[in-house]
């Protein structure tokens, strides 16, 4: 999805798409990768992984088919962004946490972090790529071309993958509850994170103009497949709350710069920090799925996801409403609301301490 910004500033300019038309583009997939990990989280603690990704790749190929075969706002919204990338991509992304689950025992954070980080690197290169072809091919073609190529390639790879089987619950973990206070928390964690990163992830490269559009958008995508792994593997070292906190506190200050007007300067260090930060949020959540539910870490690790899914949907939304400069500061309005309940979160943790 990142490598939609890459051609942003030529669907604006050529074929003068409306910026809620563009944000829409962008916000279906993850609104559609919430549904697909929400749905191949509960199937990834009874199906064994290699079929989920059978599934996702069906997913993602009828999404291209539909969309290449009559290219519209409405298919690449519907197909080639909600069904596609993201009801395909959060099937594949739960299908690979599961299978990392196997190689990784005990240490979900870092198991989420790699198989997140890897899903996020295909952007590094592939929007340089896109923004390399399409003004030769165009913008559509363009993308056609890195799809089905990326499509292609993993159709060759899925066959090399393990046998691996559904994951066996302990025996002392039973199912035991999902929906639960804790599970809600992380949710809502995961959604303050992810707002601005993904809302600067469409809008920034814009800032930046059209010569440095590209290098923004690997910026981001670097920032944010390197974030993705360092945060699955500072989760489990130290926890997940601290990394959210750091995520909160980097989208604020790159909130405040870019609302002072000094974005065009600093586009490409903000792009790093824009994507580093909304990466270490989506790396910490396999862990924060196995602190609130551990007797079904992954059902629990899809529902917190989806709360990543929805801001990342809302930012791009909320800020295209608001228009820049204060949608810098509305969409990382939702990072002040995190550190509140990482404080709450916090002081009701010491009080139970003290209880005991």
């Amino acid at each position: 999805m990142f490598a939609w910004g890459a051609v942003v500033p030529l669907v604006r300019s050529r074929d003068h798409w409306p910026a809620l038309l563009l944000g829409a583009v962008f916000s279906a997939t993850p609104l559609g990768f919430g549904i697909g990990t929400v749905v191949g989280g509960r199937l990834a603690d009874r199906v064994p992984p290699r079929r989920l990704c059978w599934a996702s790749l069906g997913l993602l190929g009828a999404g291209f088919a539909v969309t290449f075969a009559a290219p519209s706002g409405l298919t690449f919204v519907v197909a080639y962004a909600g069904l596609a990338l993201g009801v395909g991509g959060g099937v594949a992304l739960t299908g690979a946490v599961a299978a990392l689950a196997h190689a990784l025992p005990g240490r979900s954070g870092t198991a989420g972090g790699l198989a997140s980080a890897t899903y996020a690197a295909s952007a590094v290169f592939q929007a340089p790529l896109i923004a390399a072809l399409a003004p030769s091919l165009g913008w559509r073609a363009a993308l056609e071309v890195v799809a089905l190529g990326a499509a292609a390639l993993a159709a060759v790879l899925l066959p090399l993958m393990p046998r691996l089987p559904a994951r066996q619950p302990g025996p002392r973990t039973g199912r035991g509850p999902l929906v639960s206070a804790r599970v809600a928390t992380g949710a809502a964690l995961a959604f303050c994170g992810a707002t601005f990163g993904a809302f600067a992830a469409v809008n920034l490269p814009g800032v930046a103009g059209a010569a440095l559009a590209g290098a923004v958008v690997a910026a981001i995508a670097l920032g944010n497949a390197g974030g993705r792994l360092l945060g699955g593997l500072f989760a489990d070292r130290i926890g997940p709350a601290p990394v959210l906190a750091a995520v909160f506190a980097l989208e604020l200050g790159a909130a405040l710069l870019l609302f002072s007007g000094r974005g065009p300067a600093l586009a490409l260090g903000l792009g790093l920090c824009a994507g580093l930060a909304l990466g270490m949020d989506a790396g910490s959540l396999a862990r924060v799925g196995r602190d609130a539910a551990p007797a079904r870490p992954n059902a629990a690790f899809g529902l917190v996801f989806a709360g990543y899914t929805t801001g990342a949907f809302a930012g791009p939304l909320l800020g295209a409403l608001v228009g820049p400069p204060p949608a810098w500061l509305v969409t990382a309005a939702p990072a002040v609301v995190g550190l509140a309940i990482l404080s709450g979160v916090r002081v009701a943790g010491r009080a139970r301490g003290q209880g005991t």
